[in-house]
């Protein structure tokens, strides 16, 4: 069933700095206070009329989640094809590092999953107080948001279950997590009582954020989520925070779903695990241009409600596993921003064929044992039989530094008296850009040249581009064309 989104009358979530909160106060009603990021205030509020920083609070119905599919593979497959086994030469996990997993509920009685979650330490259980001030009472082991209560777990929770298991269950019965010595922060946003809402989304990932966590797994059909200011901005705002947010790519095998407009998290397709199609697109995985990486998510073995263990496909199955390998990366290098995580997840990808399923298939062990070489570029262009060049489009084969792609060097066109005729990307670039298309169509008739900056543009280690990849960063990538109408 297709989502259905309606604005809640009157509901309206405000960022707000502590000036803007003691006016706000005085002019509607505040509702709930969502959380907190560094100055900002994040505010439920009730008001008559919207403002221009107002953002309308959505109900949301229907199938929220990217619904797993049943699978059949009695082995963890998965783990093999990523070298899991290479990487945890290095690291396990580490207890300090915990991912967050907003979901439906987990059955955390799981005997693989004991030890597994994390606990709030500012929190004693069961005392009826706020301990650590952060507006949740008892909130020992993370919050049940759909209920509004300290219990996430769901005795029931398959879904839940099996995803919190790819992130970090303990060996056995054939399962294993690919960050087993590290912790998941368990949030459950769905199947409770309230209704599935921005303002609920956006209080789970701000609680997420003030505990420290790196990382998100969402494993949700946010395709109705486009459009909603409210989630976009939250997402830009963990994304400034240092924090990396995956979620599944879709399981209606659609090319450039809509979700592929977010360009502030990280969307992973599926991969196959069988012998014969292994590391070809899942048959149900959206794929396409939006697309940031790929993982295993056919017939993925991990843990079920119940005590039991047992496979199941999706692109909610995939999306842990890359956030796994993040858990192990942060394991091992804790001074590494987002920028440099992301970076060598996507740059020690095991590359696939086409360029519609991300940088490519994640590889554990590549990225806890391998140095990135500088990065590079790969450009098509649509050339009309006369010759003339329409547009380019550019493909990033690394991960580059978004501050530096958003220079204003960075990309150039100049004319036959080399004039700068274009300056800089045709968007802004953030860390899930993998693409950029320029459009030539109204340059006048004339000789050009397209300059990617090998002095200016910089992976987020701070290697140069091999503009002309001969193995040596700090050259440019030209590309010359002419315009004949």
């Amino acid at each position: 069933m297709d989502i259905q989104r309606r604005p809640i009358p009157g509901s309206y979530i405000v960022a707000a700095d502590r000036r803007r909160m003691s006016a706000l106060s005085r002019e509607v009603q505040v509702e709930k206070v969502l959380g907190h990021s560094q100055d900002t205030t994040f505010l439920l509020v009730q008001a008559d009329q919207p403002r221009a920083d107002f953002l309308p609070n959505y109900e949301y119905r229907g199938d929220l989640f990217d619904r797993a599919i049943p699978g059949r593979s009695d082995q963890p497959l998965h783990l093999d094809i990523i070298q899991a086994a290479k990487a945890w030469e290095i690291t396990r996990g580490s207890s300090a590092v915990t991912g967050a997993i907003t979901d439906s509920g987990a059955d955390l009685a799981h005997p693989l999953l004991q030890g597994t979650s994390w606990q709030n330490p500012g929190e004693i259980d069961g005392n009826g107080l706020d301990d650590d001030g952060n507006g949740k009472v008892d909130d020992k082991n993370g919050w049940d948001f759909s209920d509004d209560d300290k219990d996430s777990r769901d005795p029931e929770g398959t879904h839940h279950t099996h995803v919190h298991g790819i992130v970090c269950a303990q060996p056995g019965s054939g399962v294993s997590g690919v960050a087993p010595g590290s912790k998941a922060m368990d949030l459950r946003i769905a199947g409770g009582k309230r209704p599935f809402s921005s303002a609920l989304l956006v209080e789970s990932y701000l609680y997420a954020l003030k505990a420290g966590v790196k990382s998100i797994n969402t494993s949700f059909n946010i395709d109705a989520f486009v459009g909603d200011k409210a989630i976009a901005s939250t997402y830009r705002e963990l994304a400034n925070q240092d924090v990396l947010l995956f979620n599944s790519a879709g399981n209606d095998s659609r090319r450039n779903p809509k979700r592929s407009q977010f360009d502030d998290l990280i969307l992973v397709a599926s991969t196959d695990t069988a012998e014969a199609t292994r590391d070809q697109r899942s048959e149900f995985s959206n794929y396409g241009v939006g697309i940031d990486i790929s993982a295993p998510g056919a017939d993925i073995r991990s843990t079920l409600p119940g005590g039991r263990v047992g496979a199941l496909s999706g692109t909610s199955m995939a999306s842990p596993v890359v956030m796994g390998v993040d858990l192990l990366i942060q394991s091992a290098h804790p001074d590494w921003n987002a920028s440099q995580r992301w970076a060598q997840i996507a740059g020690t990808s095991d590359r696939l064929e086409g360029d519609e399923m991300g940088y490519g298939r994640v590889n554990a062990g590549r990225a806890l044992s391998e140095t990135l070489p500088a990065p590079t570029l790969s450009v098509t262009t649509e050339t009309f039989p006369n010759g003339q060049t329409m547009e380019l489009n550019l493909r990033f084969d690394k991960v580059l530094d978004p501050a530096s792609a958003s220079h204003p060097s960075a990309f150039q066109v100049f004319n036959e008296k080399g004039e700068a005729v274009i300056k800089g990307a045709p968007k802004e670039v953030r860390l899930g850009t993998n693409q950029l298309r320029f459009d030539f169509a109204r340059l006048p008739k004339g000789h050009y040249k397209f300059v990617a900056s090998g002095q200016v543009l910089k992976d987020p280690f701070g290697q140069l581009l091999d503009g002309n990849k001969d193995g040596q960063p700090g050259d440019d990538l030209v590309v010359e064309f002419d315009r004949v109408a």
